[in-house]
């Protein structure tokens, strides 16, 4: 294989690990944030992957070699963008297998009650499995095109500070993977990010929003945006019986009104 296969391979082998994480009872409080927080994670490598296939001409999981999507370099920086992405990525299986095997040797020391793996069908409420759904359909649309499946593991996260420090390196690894894009392609890194966004409540994107933070700065912007677009959808104000007709349209909160005391206007409020 070459080098650009052996990065999709990679790319496929780190997308698919998301699946087999589990979460043991350390997490049982704010599960859905943690479990979130894995999802995030495996939506914004398959993001990177659908910008890097639509952009270099992918195709059935092997890469052409006309990388204009990684054909962005620093001032002095003479590295091959491919052999760049590849080293990426191989230091993103280094961090899961590490992440492995530390898991293992803490399971080997507790009892069982604390091994106790906690099942997301289960601990996830019913709305932000709406979430779950939304992200797991994005992740698919990357698989459907990946060609072959990679097989895994299953494994379980035991200590918070243990998963809190893999999902903070994986972030920063997939950052760097990020910045391999001109700035141009990294646009659509963010037109992906919105149509992630698509069919997600209000109330579940607010709650969203307070996950996503240094997990996905892309999700994040795509989230805010969504929120700012939907405040306030327009008001409209009709003032008679003055000198005049006032009609406007305002977008936001109305907080109150003052007419004074002896006026006689009278406001009709209307939104759309």
């Amino acid at each position: 294989m070459d080098i650009a296969s052996n990065t999709i391979s990679l790319l496929n082998f780190a997308i698919e690990c998301f699946n087999y994480i589990q979460l043991a009872r350390e997490f049982e409080q704010e599960f859905s944030t943690y479990q979130l927080k894995l999802d995030i994670l495996q939506v914004r490598l398959s993001r990177w992957g659908e910008v890097l296939r639509s952009t270099n001409g992918t195709k059935n999981g092997s890469q052409t070699r006309d990388n204009r999507a990684t054909q962005h370099k620093e001032p002095g920086d003479d590295a091959d963008p491919v052999m760049k992405a590849y080293q990426i990525l191989s230091s993103i299986q280094d961090t899961i297998l590490s992440a492995q095997r530390h898991a293992r040797r803490v399971e080997a020391r507790l009892g069982m009650a604390d091994k106790k793996l906690l099942d997301p069908e289960l601990h996830v409420p019913t709305d932000l499995k709406k979430i779950r759904l939304r992200f797991r359909e994005c992740v698919r649309r990357w698989k459907a095109k990946a060609g072959k499946v990679v097989e895994a593991t299953k494994w379980a996260f035991y200590q918070r500070d243990s998963f809190e420090k893999f999902t903070a390196d994986m972030s920063s690894l997939i950052s760097e993977l990020e910045n391999l894009f001109p700035e141009e392609t990294r646009q659509k890194l963010s037109e992906l990010s919105k149509e992630e966004c698509s069919g997600i409540s209000k109330s579940n994107l607010e709650e969203l929003k307070e996950i996503v933070e240094e997990c996905d700065p892309w999700l994040e912007s795509a989230v805010d945006e969504k929120l700012q677009s939907g405040l306030g959808a327009g008001t409209y104000i009709t003032q008679s019986h003055n000198t005049g007709m006032v009609t406007g349209i305002h977008r936001g909160d109305i907080n109150g009104v003052s007419n004074g005391n002896n006026n006689k206007t009278r406001n009709y409020w209307g939104r759309h």
